[in-house]
């Protein structure tokens, strides 16, 4: 977890993406068993990014849960272990820093940013358990997180992110 930690998360949001980070999108996506051809929108603010987040994101959600599903009924983790807290602490952190550096103060929106990077890091955790392999897509949206970025989801038949 000292991984976790050592990011410098949220430092890129809303800044253009690269080819890199859309061809990781791509595989993270087809992982899913989703289109990988997804048309993305890159979210230009913080409160794009809560607008986005307060729509129904049903398809992409029951994907990913049906994958975590899967993956916990081989890897037990004990999600209540001490050191979470300190990555929990450490992600908030990231994510007020980087929502004051924009000018955006919404409390609610700074916890929504730091639980979506602590779950994603709590699924990367668990992919890595179940010994999934470096194509998994738990491990591919932890590479968008740990390149600074916020996977949003899939909205509108496009998938979002800040």
């Amino acid at each position: 977890m000292s991984a976790v930690l050592d990011e410098a998360w949220f430092s890129t949001l809303g800044e253009p993406l690269g080819d890199a980070e859309r061809a990781e999108i791509s595989a993270y996506l087809q992982g899913l068993g989703l289109p990988a051809d997804l048309p993305v929108h890159a979210a230009s603010s913080w409160q794009e990014a809560a607008k986005l987040c307060r729509q129904p994101a049903g398809a992409w959600w029951q994907a990913e849960d049906v994958e975590r599903t899967r993956l916990e009924r081989s890897a037990h983790l004990d999600p209540a272990n001490a050191e979470w807290l300190q990555v929990t602490e450490r992600l908030h952190g990231a994510a007020a820093v980087a929502a004051a550096r924009s000018g955006c103060a919404d409390a609610a929106l700074i916890r929504v940013a730091a639980g979506a990077a602590t779950y994603a890091a709590y699924q990367q955790r668990l992919a890595r358990a179940a010994g999934a392999p470096p194509e998994h897509p738990f491990l591919r949206k932890y590479a968008l997180y740990c390149g600074d970025r916020w996977p949003l989801g899939v909205y509108d038949g496009r998938f979002a992110i800040f």
